[in-house]
């Protein structure tokens, strides 16, 4: 009977010990976990929040771009003509150019004519 006694402290011991081993693992795998989980959060938080901010910043966009698109319908005609207009003023500006010269080289003759 002695051996039983002295065989279920022994049992004993080594139960509290993985117990106590299990704690001393438990505890601080637990409280690294619950970092990280609320590492996580913060995280999804942040991020969720610059999605928002940058939803609204696209809406925003899309509402300024259908402005713009409006406008530029509307303007694109009076560039276009004004693009028109300026091709017809180079094209009468060479043409008067060329009428310049042919006058001057007239003008150049008959003085050199008066002269002889």
């Amino acid at each position: 009977m002695n051996r039983k006694k002295s065989f279920f402290p022994v049992v004993f011991v080594l139960v509290m010990l993985l117990c106590v081993l299990f704690i001393a693992w438990y505890l601080p795998t637990v409280s690294s976990l619950r970092f990280k989980l609320q590492d996580a959060n913060i995280s999804l938080e942040t991020s969720q929040g610059r999605e928002r901010k940058q939803q609204h910043e696209y809406d925003e966009t899309v509402e300024a771009l259908a402005a713009a698109q409006e406008e530029l319908a509307r303007v694109q005609p009076l560039a276009d003509q004004a693009s028109a207009e300026k091709k017809a003023m180079k094209e009468e500006r060479k043409q008067l150019r060329q009428e310049k010269k042919e006058l001057e080289e007239k003008l150049g003759s008959e003085s050199e004519g008066q002269e002889q």
